[in-house]
């Protein structure tokens, strides 16, 4: 099957690299954990403005500690 053709513009173009297959698994679980974050965040915001009780507070505070900490461990 002949290949069709390819002006000279795209055909010289250096080939993109790409990640190793382990560094975008972290870069995928910390973007993840990120999102959790921002999540958990928002989610307190929201409730603080309702009258939250100390323990709930406490508990969203936890949860951020604990998904800080495994970010950075993955780093």
């Amino acid at each position: 099957m002949p290949a069709g053709y390819m002006p000279s513009c795209l055909r010289n173009l250096p080939k993109q690299r790409k990640k190793p297959r382990s560094q975008a698994i972290k870069d995928g679980k910390v973007e993840v954990i990120n999102e959790a974050i921002l999540m958990v965040r928002e989610e307190l915001r929201k409730t603080k403005l309702g009258g939250l009780p100390v323990q709930w507070e406490r508990g969203y505070l936890a949860a951020l500690a604990k998904l800080e900490h495994l970010r950075d461990e993955i780093k």
